[in-house]
């Protein structure tokens, strides 16, 4: 009775609306993008926003009362308001209420009063300046060994705007430059901290905003971050565990097409075990359904004992061309017979090895479009990864929490994770800021990547353990089912923000906690919610799902969606019986194991890879070309056969 009546009271402060967390404090100007990039910041992180207007000094006296509000994380002056107000009595207001929690004065440029920037800095900063620097010739560095930058430290970011500001600085020596623009020889700071009366105070130069074409292009995640990045490094400083943030830093690398045969093309599974003991990565073979029972026992045992270092996730079925491809050429009713028989030949594939596989999608290929993944969740799959974590028919968001997240549930909410490729060079800059926000690290490869030796992946890994040394490289699904966000209430309770149907959640607090759990769901399928394995009672909310679940401190819970449908597995046809399936899986056996040993076939298989329709145009072109040239032959050998015939014979047995 008590914990249904602390539940109902949970659930009533969850609905809620929120105090601020951030203050952001105007005098209505025209510079809209500091607001608006502060917006896109709180929103990334989960605080809430109040913004307070100030046009007199009696408006910024008025003010004062709203930092009574416990809530509070930080304060954010547009530089064109601190005229209006009293820096003396607003420091001793704050400091009344909260003595540690940091401003930003933002928004500074050329004509920002200076002498009330060197008032807020304690005289270390004076104003603000325009500069030549232009984003063709410049770029922005953030400044290494800060609890401000972390991983973040020595990144190069782009610069997206000509004739930026940049601070002027008068004292250095009580100064900690943050983020510098690069021109030239020229180091200019836009983004500084200093202490004044015992706070920490950042000054930030104004970033107009920035026109990044909106794309599924996952490198756009580094022009959109810059734009934000001043405001992303505040908030997440002042925020800290009351913002948004992963349970854990993760990271995979993943192969595609292998089978457990050794070798197979260029991957010797037991040196590969070997690298990822040495340099601490995890290996995942993103296994074709259709090779279920190919494994040579040899190397299921490599498999079976090493499970912290090797696992096995789904890539197709029969892994022909697109075969989640547009639903014009591929109906849906016959993806959900791939994805099912997928699953059932997975299910085959472990009671022969006794090896666990995630039942994580890598689409063959290319990404799916969006109804696949509907039905993709609707038959118990934990997520999918790929190249792109938009659908095929869909178009990406806009907005910054899309972009900046390697996760995503906008379609079909169903978890999509985007995944880099290892065969080209990933900038250390995107790395950085996925280890800054904890967003999980995926890469794949195919077995011509390691035709260098089996090292190959030896340097990639290094680097992300060296960016993130708390990284826990694990298999793709450990990784869905540690896919959510927490946050620390006031109330020293948690908010938990799902991307998968199941998550293990651990209290690792060293104190009992309640975990207030919410996912994005649209309800088109009956559903139960389990904990640890129990039916466990849930509220529908518009379009959340949510649960209140207390967790003792140092236990672990897993709670598990499920959907209403019975897959029936055992009775699917497991069969390979389709010549067409069959010719094409040898085939690709022969690609990978044969054609690709030479440097000269590995071209050609990149090369078809990248351009297969044209490959394929040409192909057919030169068998068209090869069947006329034959047809002119024995046409021409037909008709001398007939001249020489004719001659053979006098003309009155012809008669």
């Amino acid at each position: 009775m008590r914990e249904s009546i602390l539940a109902a009271c949970l659930f009533a402060a969850w609905l809620n609306a929120a105090a601020a967390n951030v203050v952001f404090i105007d005098n209505q100007s025209t510079q809209l993008s500091t607001r608006q990039q502060l917006e896109a910041a709180a929103g990334f992180y989960g605080l809430t926003m109040e913004v307070r207007s100030v046009q007199t000094e009696k408006d910024g006296d008025a003010l004062l009362r709203s930092f009574h509000n416990p809530d509070l994380l930080a304060v954010v002056i547009n530089a064109n308001a601190l005229p209006m107000l009293n820096q003396r009595s607003f420091q001793a207001a704050l400091h009344e209420w909260h003595p540690k929690i940091p401003i930003l004065i933002a928004g500074i440029n050329e004509n920002s009063n200076g002498e009330f920037i060197k008032q807020w800095s304690s005289g270390v900063i004076i104003g603000g300046e325009k500069s030549v620097v232009t984003k063709d010739v410049g770029w922005y560095v953030v400044a290494s060994g800060s609890e401000v930058t972390q991983q973040l430290g020595g990144s190069r970011l782009p610069l997206l705007a000509s004739d930026p500001s940049y601070l002027k600085i008068k004292n250095e020596s009580r100064t900690t430059r943050l983020m510098e623009m690069i021109y030239g020889s020229s180091k200019l700071p836009v983004f500084a901290r200093t202490v004044a009366d015992g706070r920490n105070v950042f000054f930030a130069t104004e970033t107009s905003a920035a026109d990044i074409p909106v794309t599924s292009d996952p490198y756009r995640q580094q022009a959109v971050f810059a734009s934000l990045a001043p405001m992303m490094l505040f908030l997440h400083y002042g925020a800290d565990e009351h913002a948004w943030h992963t349970p854990g830093s993760y990271a995979n690398f993943t192969i595609d097409d292998l089978w457990l045969r050794e070798p197979y093309g260029h991957v010797n599974y037991e040196e590969l075990l070997q690298q990822a003991e040495l340099h601490n990565f995890h290996a995942t073979v993103a296994f074709i359904p259709w090779n279920f029972d190919r494994s040579q026992p040899k190397m299921v045992s490599v498999f079976r004992k090493h499970p912290d270092r090797l696992s096995i996730c789904v890539h197709g079925n029969n892994h022909v061309h697109q075969e989640f491809g547009p639903l014009d050429s591929h109906p849906l009713q016959g993806q959900v017979e791939n994805m099912r028989q997928g699953l059932a030949r997975m299910e085959r594939f472990s009671a022969l090895t006794q090896i666990p596989y995630d039942a994580v999608m890598v689409f063959p290929h290319s990404i799916a479009p969006e109804a696949t993944f509907s039905e993709l969740k609707r038959n118990h799959y934990l997520a999918t990864a790929n190249s792109l974590n938009v659908p095929s028919d869909a178009a990406a968001p806009a907005d910054a929490d899309f972009v900046l997240r390697t996760a995503t549930l906008r379609f079909g909410n169903f978890p999509s994770l985007r995944r880099y490729s290892a065969e080209t060079d990933i900038p250390q800059t995107q790395l950085a800021i996925d280890a800054f926000l904890g967003n999980p690290m995926l890469f794949y490869a195919h077995e011509g990547f390691f035709a260098p030796g089996i090292d190959a992946f030896d340097k990639t890994a290094d680097l992300v353990n060296k960016l993130q040394p708390t990284m826990q490289w694990q298999s793709l699904g450990s990784i869905a089912r540690h896919l959510y966000l927490e946050r620390l209430r006031d109330d020293g309770n948690y908010d938990i923000r799902t991307f998968s149907a199941t998550i293990q959640i651990a209290n690792t607090h060293k104190r009992d906690a309640t975990f207030l759990i919410e996912k994005d769901e649209d309800f088109s399928q009956p559903l139960i919610v389990l904990v640890d394995g129990s039916v466990y009672p849930y509220e529908r909310s518009d379009s959340k799902l949510r649960l209140v679940l207390p967790i003792r401190g140092g236990e672990t819970k897993e709670v598990a969606i499920q959907y209403n449908n019975d897959l029936g597995l055992a009775n699917v046809n497991i069969a390979k019986n389709s010549f067409r399936t069959n010719a094409i899986r040898l085939l690709s056996d022969f690609r990978d194991n044969t054609v690709s040993n030479s440097e000269l076939g590995r071209h050609f298989i990149k090369s078809y890879a990248e351009n297969g329709r044209l490959w394929n145009l040409a192909m057919a072109a030169l068998i068209v070309m090869m069947i006329c040239a034959m047809s002119v032959w024995f046409g021409r050998r037909r008709r001398k056969t007939f001249r020489g015939e004719g001659r053979s014979f006098p003309s009155s047995q012809l008669s």
